[in-house]
């Protein structure tokens, strides 16, 4: 029973994984593009609570996380078409990384909407109305799923914590910049975050260094889950090359011609890509001795026979 769940793990969840990136990272594209322009082209009103519209936007970090989410979205969706077609849904090291950052900020904005800005201006406002619910709650539900689900091929070490926080520094000290150091009446920016709230009781040093903490604790919980979903899907790929009785075979040879003629009945024309994980994986239960090199030569010569 075990090994025809691996089988199935195996032979489907590549294929669910391609789809549902396509999918999920479309539609988290389409609704960071409506979100934004929505703040964009929003009138100029001087009497509201919140006048951060039009080119101000930019000066929100709800915005920007978003659009850095958006383009990490969309730079997955030819790495699952390509793996839909293949076979071989394979994402980079450097796009992880860059997937971690986007989904840090949002997952952050996600939380201090939630509970802060919703204790103070509304539930319903901050996360259902206009394109907040686009932007506070579709968005983030959306790339943590990305980010656990279709995203997690590589183990994320404890260094890439601090990349993961990396926007959010750089935008805490811009904001500092622009608020207390240069101020509005300068040209600077409106403490459109309400921080001298805070300042009150602790001075602006140490509420930033709070903040990072939180914000460092919470990219380590991000990258927790993240690598327990990797090494479970890693133990699923491997307990099925090892154990599947179409890889079961005296020597390597045979077992890497089997996953040659597995992948040509799939080949639908493409690019050719050898699949050096399966690979890797098997030499792992022949223990053969025979180098990376050695073994894609086979695989090449039966593809090609």
């Amino acid at each position: 029973m075990p090994e025809k769940k691996d089988t199935l793990n195996a032979l489907q969840v590549n294929r669910v994984r391609c789809i549902t990136s396509i999918v999920l990272c479309t539609l988290l594209c389409i609704f960071v593009f409506l979100g934004v322009c929505d703040q964009l082209i929003v009138p100029q009103n001087p009497k509201s609570d919140f006048p951060e519209v039009g080119w101000k936007a930019y000066h929100l970090f709800t915005i920007l996380s978003n659009m850095l989410m958006a383009l990490s979205a969309a730079m997955c969706i030819p790495y699952a078409i390509d793996g839909l077609r293949n076979h071989n849904y394979h994402l980079p090291r450097w796009y992880v990384d860059l997937m971690y950052m986007g989904t840090t900020g949002v997952v952050i904005t996600f939380l201090i909407a939630i509970t802060i800005l919703s204790s103070a201006m509304g539930f319903y406002r901050i996360m259902l109305w206009s394109n907040n619910l686009y932007l506070h709650t579709i968005c983030p539900l959306f790339a943590m799923i990305i980010f656990f689900y279709t995203n997690s091929d590589h183990h994320l070490g404890f260094r890439k914590s601090l990349l993961a926080i990396a926007p959010v520094t750089s935008y805490a000290v811009v904001y500092i910049l622009m608020v207390f150091i240069i101020g509005e009446e300068a040209g600077g920016w409106r403490d459109h975050y309400e921080l001298y709230r805070v300042t009150q009781y602790v001075t602006v040093p140490g509420a930033t260094v709070i903040f990072l903490i939180f914000c460092f604790g919470l990219a380590n919980l991000l990258r927790f889950i993240h690598n327990i979903i990797h090494r479970n899907r890693k133990a699923a790929l491997t307990r099925y090359y090892q154990t599947e009785e179409a890889f079961s075979y005296p020597d390597i040879e045979s077992a890497i011609r089997t996953l040659a003629d597995l992948s040509k009945v799939h080949d639908k024309g493409g690019e050719l890509t050898l699949p050096r994980r399966a690979m890797t994986i098997l030499e792992e239960k022949y223990k053969s001795g025979l180098s990376m090199e050695e073994m894609c030569s086979i695989y090449l010569n039966e593809y090609y026979r």
